[in-house]
């Protein structure tokens, strides 16, 4: 009994931490892309520009308190904003649930970037590089940590993420190159590349393949189903990092299980 009451207890914090990083991820996403300051400023209505009191900042609650509108003007928010925010608490949870040491610190952290990057891929088609810069860091971090301590079960080796940023980066660069030369068009960001190559340093090269598996599985379904109800032409292009992201996500909870089926 005892165990499960630590097992739900640390399962509470991580949903409870995850919606305040997701609150935290709105104001990046929307802010990244527009070249406002980050901390500087505080948070404001997009329709009237008043400040937003902290007492209105409170993930998820906050919103369903003022029923979706602002306070002042009563212009509608998004519920964007507070599904980011849940999303964000799940995908800690999921966390929590598929890591049992260290590992979760900085597998959190690059979860959250993976959210800011998704989201802005989508709304812009641009992956911004402060994310990306931060997340390397981190994972510089997780590397070499994971060299000193076994609380870090999940941390590749050195080599390993050497190798996992050459099979995440190297191999879209190819691509995108050999399209540019046939089509004269680019097959891929060079956002993608860089977001991979970052990936890769997590992940090692063997969870980088099912990340793309994933991801090229996940991406090509959703691009079918564009083209068959005609939502975008042939030649046009979609968001791909999102895809990506969630294959990166996916391969951590599951590219162990995944990898011995598939092998």
């Amino acid at each position: 009994m005892k165990g499960v009451y630590t097992i739900f207890t640390h399962l509470a914090f991580g949903f409870v931490v995850g919606l305040c990083f997701g609150s935290f991820a709105n104001v990046l996403i929307y802010r990244l892309p527009r070249k406002l300051p980050i901390v500087s400023s505080r948070s404001a209505c997009t329709a009237c520009k008043s400040t937003i009191p902290f007492y209105d900042l409170i993930p998820v609650v906050s919103w369903v308190l003022l029923r979706g509108r602002c306070r002042h003007c009563k212009e509608q928010i998004s519920i964007r904003y507070p599904l980011i925010e849940i999303l964000c608490a799940l995908v800690f949870v999921g966390m929590i649930l598929a890591t049992g040491d260290l590992s979760l610190i900085f597998l959190c952290l690059l979860a959250f970037v993976l959210l800011v990057v998704s989201f802005i891929d989508a709304d812009t088609q641009e992956i911004p590089d402060g994310p990306l810069i931060f997340a390397a860091l981190v994972g510089i971090g997780f590397v070499v940590a994971g060299q000193f301590s076994c609380l870090f079960y999940h941390s590749p080796s050195i080599i390993g993420a050497g190798l996992g940023i050459l099979v995440g980066g190297l191999p879209l660069l190819i691509i995108d190159r050999i399209t540019l030369i046939l089509f004269k068009k680019d097959g891929f960001g060079y956002g993608d590349v860089k977001l991979m190559a970052v990936c890769g340093m997590f992940l090692g090269w063997q969870l980088t393949l099912v990340a793309f598996f994933i991801a090229f599985i996940t991406g090509g379904m959703y691009a079918t189903f564009l083209l068959v109800s005609r939502r975008v032409r042939r030649g046009e292009y979609i968001a791909f990092g999102p895809f990506l992201c969630a294959g990166v996500i996916a391969a951590i909870w599951f590219g162990q299980e995944l990898t011995s089926f598939i092998l």
